[in-house]
């Protein structure tokens, strides 16, 4: 295990590089708290147990994107969805 950045949570990341030190840990099963995935190794989670977890391959998306079909702007990834889910 290596701490990392936190990449949107509040507390310090733990890298597991392998499913046995996620079992370890003793998560259980979790969802990727980016793209909402049950989680598996290599993962970042929470070092203060707050139930923040993120795939390594999640973490390490790029918040911005070019896109041949969007051509005059980059597609942003955002945190929270500039809507509500209500319709509104």
């Amino acid at each position: 295990m290596e701490e990392s950045n936190n990449y949107g949570d509040q507390h310090p990341l733990l890298l597991m590089l392998n499913q046995e030190q996620l079992i370890n840990y003793g998560s259980g099963v979790a969802d990727c708290s980016r793209c909402g995935e049950e989680v598996s190794a290599p993962c970042f989670c929470c070092a203060e147990h707050c139930r923040f977890y993120l795939h390594k391959v999640c973490a390490e998306a790029p918040l911005e994107l070019n896109h041949p079909f969007h051509h005059d702007h980059p597609l942003l990834l955002m945190q929270n969805a500039p809507y509500s889910s209500a319709g509104d």
